[in-house]
């Protein structure tokens, strides 16, 4: 599976990595993890892998390949939203259908969230890494670093505020959005070595088919 294994087939696995973790997301989003005081959703365990995937895509293969991953996912987001909602329209004598509904579906408010917040945050994230690699070429933990928190900054404060504003406390809204970012930054932190060592490895390989376009 992994012979001869180039930067294609890479961005390929990339991309497959990616749309899993973000489907995955949507689902674990529907479920709370609480931390001491505050509960956040449990799509905090694998939301910031988006983050690390987008930044890894961008260092290597640039902004252009990497948002025409984020615009794919952006349309496997909503045609897995609809076609589970077209799924409950349908009668069903399956014990499991409230739970199946309880899961997978979702209002009109935090569907616009989740797909607002998650376009303008990686594509943030991505245009903020190759902008700072023009300037910065050696220095790629403070890409990786600033463009994530740039991007989950983006992505907490849309995500909370159009899910939660007007229906929570404004205190517990904030709480929530700060404690949404450090997790994730914290994420990434700690991860950082590992996406260091992948980009490097990737580094390495051959091109492949695909060129990297900036």
């Amino acid at each position: 599976m992994f012979e001869n294994i180039n930067k294609t087939t890479v961005y390929a696995y990339l991309t497959g990595i990616f749309f899993a973790c973000m489907i995955a997301s949507n689902i674990l989003a529907t479920r709370t993890l609480e931390i001491s005081f505050i509960a956040l959703p449990c799509s905090i365990l694998t939301f910031p892998i988006l983050f690390i995937v987008n930044d890894i895509l961008s260092e290597i293969y640039g902004f252009k390949l990497t948002k025409d991953v984020i615009y794919l996912g952006f349309i496997i987001n909503v045609m897995a939203v609809g076609l589970y909602q077209v799924a409950m329209l349908f009668p069903s004598s399956s014990p499991n259908a409230p739970a199946f509904a309880a899961l997978l579906s979702t209002t009109p408010r935090l569907f616009v969230a989740g797909l607002v917040s998650y376009m303008l945050g990686n594509i943030l994230n991505s245009q903020v890494l190759v902008k700072l690699k023009e300037k910065y070429n050696n220095l790629l933990f403070v890409r990786v670093i600033l463009s994530t928190i740039i991007g989950e900054t983006v992505d907490s404060v849309i995500f909370i505020s159009i899910s939660f504003y007007g229906v929570l406390p404004n205190e517990l809204v904030v709480t929530m959005i700060c404690c949404q970012i450090v997790f994730k930054v914290l994420y990434e932190l700690i991860f950082y070595p590992v996406t260091r060592k992948v980009i490097l490895k990737i580094r390495t390989l051959d091109e492949g088919s695909l060129f990297s376009q900036n």
